[in-house]
């Protein structure tokens, strides 16, 4: 892919990209990134501040034509990652204006709690990657601008605690149907601070054991959700449990009078939050803001790809590998 860097390898393009736009995230993450209003032209803005130092065509959407190297370049009208079709780049414009929809009156998320800032949070990002806007950098834009959103109206959104088998998941339940739960889920294990301190705590377990978190897909429990599968680690207030599809993390008081131990097969029905964990975290010292980020995007370059262009105007995304749960190493 043409760059200013003039980089001819994939690999080290991605390196570079990676590490320039974890810096740019940065920013974002300390509230110096791009004004706006929540819209197209902010959406633009951000991936201009993303990726303007690696691409000419940064901040423009695959329907237009911005000049590279002197030359116009040719509209994208499809776009596919897997067995995911985007929406077509001549009706991009119609996408955008329907993916901010639930946003356009400023006053909608005035005051909201976290419930509702997920909900409405989640929905736009569901459409947002339905549409699928830009040549590259769909995904990273559509975090910093959902973290932005966050800023505006008091949410601190931590995608450091998602994972891209979680995202994954995540996109294509919501390219099937906007209205699926799986991203408002995904917003608030990113946005609430006892699920963020849960998801934090089961990372650590995970890596104590020898997995790496970031290649599995976790989540925390919601309230009335009946789990069953293998406990992976438990602490005072939250425990971790590998159901043979992903990590599921569980309020600890919720295995009630079960005596389990690493290794043991439970089921849990969920009833309570992660509040006290939460608390738990907060005492205890945290990385600053922006070592966080970087911590996060750092990862994200092991496991970064970046999208491939087809001929006829047809841009197709490399197939992510199937998200293998490789199983914590059990006592």
């Amino acid at each position: 892919m043409r760059n200013r860097l003039d980089l001819r390898s994939r690999a080290a393009l991605n390196r570079a990209e990676y590490r320039i736009t974890s810096d740019r995230m940065i920013d974002i993450r300390l509230g110096s990134g791009p004004a706006g209003n929540f819209d197209a032209a902010h959406l633009k803005a951000i991936h201009q501040h993303l990726f303007g130092e690696i691409y000419e065509w940064a901040g423009h959407t695959r329907n237009e034509r911005p000049v590279v190297d002197g030359r116009p370049v040719e509209p994208i009208e499809f776009m596919t990652k897997g067995s995911t079709t985007f929406l077509p780049g001549s009706r991009l414009d119609r996408g955008l204006a329907e993916a901010f929809r639930p946003i356009r009156d400023p006053d909608v998320l005035k005051g909201s709690n976290v419930e509702l800032f997920s909900a409405v949070a989640g929905r736009v990002m569901s459409e947002l990657n339905f549409v699928h806007p830009f040549r590259e950098g769909n995904g990273r834009v559509q975090e910093a601008f959902i973290a932005t959103l966050g800023q505006k109206y008091g949410h601190d959104v931590d995608f450091s605690v998602i994972t891209k088998p979680r995202m994954l998941a995540a996109s294509i339940a919501g390219a099937d149907d906007p209205a699926n739960p799986a991203m408002r889920h995904l917003v608030e294990d990113a946005t609430d601070r006892g699920r963020v301190a849960a998801l934090r705590t089961a990372f650590e377990h995970l890596r104590q054991q020898g997995a790496e978190p970031l290649a599995q897909d976790v989540r925390t429990a919601r309230p009335g959700e009946q789990i069953t599968g293998v406990l992976v680690a438990t602490d005072t207030h939250s425990s971790s449990v590998n159901t043979g599809k992903g990590i599921i993390v569980v309020p600890t008081q919720d295995l009630g009078r079960q005596k389990a131990a690493a290794g043991d097969n439970v089921t849990v029905t969920v009833k309570s939050g992660f509040s006290a964990a939460a608390a738990d975290r907060t005492a205890q010292e945290k990385p600053a803001t922006s070592q966080r980020a970087a911590s996060y995007w750092s990862g994200q370059v092991q496991k970064g790809q970046g999208a491939r262009s087809s001929p006829a105007g047809v841009m197709k995304e490399p197939d992510a590998p199937a998200a293998k749960l490789r199983g914590p190493k059990l006592r």
